[in-house]
């Protein structure tokens, strides 16, 4: 049974409840140095690219002293979720991580999922804080540069909260990706599912980070919270007639974590969900 009635937003319904905007997106290679703030970092490579946004991997990324904040429940009627007290680190490891890359105010802006390892506190996870996380160690990586759209950081009425939101900037000669945002309740495996065969993206590679009311797994498993901070796995994609296979991690107000593949029909929204669908 689905968890979504657990959840309602203070607001009117946002309409679309699926912001798609179509583009073309091709592989981004890049460095970070050492010592530097995690934002600042991510701004100069994203000048650097002149691309319009971007949806980067962050795995085995090194961090200097880092804060972050968890899921928790709100402290009030204005919303139906809000974050914990923020947390601090001296070091630890990215064991998988994903940024998605926008414009706030104009500015670049980056909202961040990640799952660590800290030898001090052991497993941790949650959303890093982008200004207050120091890069440990010169880093590579890699993810999608995207053309034709921008996630723009929106006023939302619905959840009363303000985050990404594709916006569209041009046409593109060429278009073999989406980046999308899934409004609450919406269904994350129908909603992959669906946009890949409707923008015709075939058996789509998807990166992604949001928030659930709950999921359950192929194994069985379940997360009963309704309030929790997600971060699609590697290897999530759409697998054509049989559906997607969305590896996920998740964690809820009491720092459980939860990792399996998700049911279709069995992990709706809570309050957004980033992603980028590129054609495979």
């Amino acid at each position: 049974m689905s968890r979504s009635h657990l959840i309602r937003h203070p607001g009117p319904p946002t309409v679309p409840r699926r912001h798609v905007v179509s583009g073309f997106a091709e592989p981004l290679s890049f460095s970070l140095g050492k010592g530097a703030m995690l934002m600042s970092a991510i701004a100069e490579v994203m000048d650097a690219a002149g691309c319009d946004s971007a949806v980067v991997r962050l795995d085995g990324l090194v961090m200097g002293p880092y804060k972050f904040v968890m899921p928790d429940t709100s402290p009030d009627e204005e919303h139906v979720a809000w974050y914990s007290q923020t947390h601090d680190g001296q070091g630890a490891t990215l064991t998988q991580g994903t940024a998605i890359v926008g414009r706030r105010n104009g500015e670049w802006f980056l909202h961040c999922h990640a799952i660590w390892d800290d030898p001090q506190h052991g497993r941790r996870a949650g959303h890093l804080l982008p200004d207050q996380v120091t890069i440990g160690a010169d880093y590579s990586g890699d993810g999608f540069r995207f053309e034709g759209g921008c996630f723009d950081v929106t006023a939302d009425a619905e959840t009363n909260f303000s985050f990404f939101r594709p916006r569209k900037l041009r046409d593109t000669p060429a278009v073999n990706a989406a980046i999308v945002s899934l409004a609450p309740h919406e269904d994350l495996s129908t909603a992959v599912a669906e946009l890949s065969g409707e923008l015709e993206l075939g058996n789509a590679l998807v990166l992604g980070i949001g928030s659930l009311i709950g999921a359950d797994f192929s194994d069985g498993s379940s997360m009963e919270s309704p309030i929790s901070e997600v971060l699609l796995l590697n290897g999530a994609r759409n697998a054509g007639p049989q559906g997607p296979v969305l590896p996920t991690f998740c964690v809820d107000p009491d720092g459980n974590f939860f990792e399996g593949n998700i049911v279709p029909g069995k992990a709706p929204i809570c309050v957004t969900f980033e992603m980028i669908l590129v054609a495979g």
